[in-house]
């Protein structure tokens, strides 16, 4: 499990900054998702049986650590569709400073293009693709359920410390936790929202 504590908020501004957008620790064994699973809808992560009521991005940005947390650990870990999906950084989360922080932030990092049929997303980062990571299903740093993990160990020689992993909190809403690969535990860094494109 990664270490959740401190919580370094300025790391993880400076960390999107600079375009890291990934996370770390040791790895955990991955498994290449199927690109035919890419494919598939997205599945709700409530229903009116669940007895919950869908989140939206605007709620993402203002919660609190614990609430994106508690939101992150009911969530599921489902095939995120293909194509374009926008990104919002949740910076300074539960504080006054949390929406405009995130507006700002939208300068830096615009969100992620998946591709399933390799496997692969790719930053966009003040308007530029670059920053490209694999994706597959694999076991979170937060509680060892599954999660979409995006790593960039292979594919980027600067943000080979980084991990992502995200879990559908909503229909094309997924909350996303970043990670710093440290040792003797991975470190949290920040969250972030991705909302898929119809």
């Amino acid at each position: 499990m990664a270490n959740r504590v401190p919580r370094n908020n300025l790391a993880g501004w400076v960390a999107l900054f600079w375009g890291m957008s990934a996370a770390g620790g040791t790895r955990a064994q991955e498994q290449h998702l199927a690109a035919s699973q890419w494919g598939q809808p997205a599945i709700p992560y409530a229903s009116p049986q669940d007895g919950m009521s869908f989140v939206t991005l605007k709620e993402l940005v203002r919660m609190s650590r614990q609430d994106l947390d508690q939101l992150y650990l009911q969530a599921r870990a489902v095939p995120i569709p293909p194509g374009r999906a926008r990104g919002r950084a949740i910076v300074f989360p539960g504080t006054a400073l949390a929406r405009p922080a995130s507006l700002g932030a939208r300068l830096v990092w615009q969100g992620k293009i998946f591709h399933c049929a390799e496997a692969t997303a790719i930053n966009k980062f003040f308007g530029v693709r670059m920053i490209k990571a694999n994706v597959s299903c694999g076991e979170s740093w937060m509680d060892g359920r599954p999660s979409i993990i995006l790593d960039y160990s292979q594919t980027s020689l600067v943000y080979a410390r980084y991990r992502d992993e995200i879990r559908q909190v909503a229909p094309g809403l997924f909350l996303g936790l970043m990670y710093s690969r440290t040792s003797p535990q991975p470190t949290f860094k920040m969250y972030f929202a991705l909302e898929t494109c119809p």
